[in-house]
């Protein structure tokens, strides 16, 4: 007897087929790497970028910008608290992908940028008392980093993901 979920030779793997736990392990694995490499790029561009900082061609401004606040700086006063509603929310956001591991992977990525950013951050919240930040793209303003990109990205991938589901039933 076969089983239906085995995957067919030539055939891509559908993300439906792979276990819970395997969907558990890939979204908190990708969260984890993209916390990882968030941390690197900050080590990176603090060690190479002068003083001064720098700007590269008409888009791109880079300085070193430390914020205990959320967006723009907004609750830079109440650092406890952004700390512990960003915990609040990471654990939320984190305990619902365990119960309910995402199905597609779409969802395992959205919620591996959203998570692994989201812990990143918090890791510069925790070890520096604030967010480095160092990236400003013109014409936008106020800096930010690649964990912040990233939980954007996995916003934007959760939102598109959610909207095609509609579409299609």
């Amino acid at each position: 007897m076969t089983d239906p979920n085995a995957p067919v030779p030539g055939q891509p793997v559908s993300s439906a087929a792979l276990s819970p736990t395997t969907r558990r392990l890939l979204t908190f694995g990708l969260a984890g790497l993209v916390a990882a490499l968030d941390q690197v790029v900050k080590a990176v561009v603090d060690n190479v970028l002068p003083p001064w900082g720098a700007t590269v061609g008409p888009l791109f401004d880079f300085q070193r910008v430390y914020n205990p606040g959320v967006n723009f700086g907004l609750l830079s006063d109440f650092p406890q608290v952004v700390i512990v509603a960003t915990l609040v929310i990471g654990v939320g956001f984190a305990t619902y992908a365990l119960m309910r591991p995402p199905q597609r992977l779409t969802t395992i990525g959205g919620f591996a940028l959203l998570l692994g950013g989201g812990f990143g951050n918090l890791i510069d919240r925790f070890r520096l008392g604030a967010v480095f930040d160092y990236l400003n793209i013109t014409p936008f303003v106020g800096y930010l980093n690649l964990a912040d990109l990233a939980i954007g990205a996995g916003v934007i991938l959760l939102l598109l993901d959610a909207m095609l589901r509609r579409e299609s039933v």
